[in-house]
């Protein structure tokens, strides 16, 4: 296997279990909660599906940095000048951030799961989008969006489990 199929390999890996990992931690933490407190197996099972979230976000930063470097040194620096993968860049930031953020408790728990689950969907799908022509901020844009959006659904969803 040559460098770039290994690199366009794990970067799929750790894409797909950090936006599995994201969903299934949303759907955990919302059956967990629904009854106001998290027991022992809850609390295990949302650990477990966290380790997954950080090993899939390890391995996208370790595969996404080699892109840069391979791209670097294979003479190929336009695509580092691309709007989508400094949108990207900007995304999987947020989700570290974000990680930061919830782990240390300062931010709520449902701004922090709107956060997730938009960032890493918005990592997948614009890893999956070639030569599109939106801008930086246009990108940004319809990701705040979305994180808002999300948030209000999470809240309604949250709002009817506990119900």
């Amino acid at each position: 296997m040559d460098v770039y199929t290994f690199l366009i390999v794990s970067h799929i890996i750790g894409t797909v279990l950090g936006v599995g990992g994201a969903t299934f931690a949303e759907i955990n933490i919302t059956t967990a909660l629904k009854d106001g407190k998290v027991s022992g197996d809850e609390s295990a099972l949302l650990h477990a599906t966290y380790t997954t979230i950080r090993l899939g976000f390890f391995i996208l930063l370790l595969s996404g940095f080699g892109f840069l470097v391979y791209y670097r040194l294979n003479g190929l620096e336009a695509l580092l000048y691309s709007a989508t993968l400094w949108a990207k860049l900007t995304i999987v930031g947020f989700i570290g951030i974000n990680a930061v953020l919830l782990q240390t408790r300062m931010i709520p728990l449902l701004w922090g799961s709107a956060i997730s689950l938009v960032s890493w969907y918005a990592a997948l799908i614009l890893g999956t989008m070639h030569g599109i022509s939106y801008s930086y901020f246009d990108i940004l844009f319809g990701y705040t969006l979305a994180v808002v959006l999300t948030y209000f659904v999470l809240s309604r969803v949250h709002n009817k489990k506990t119900s």
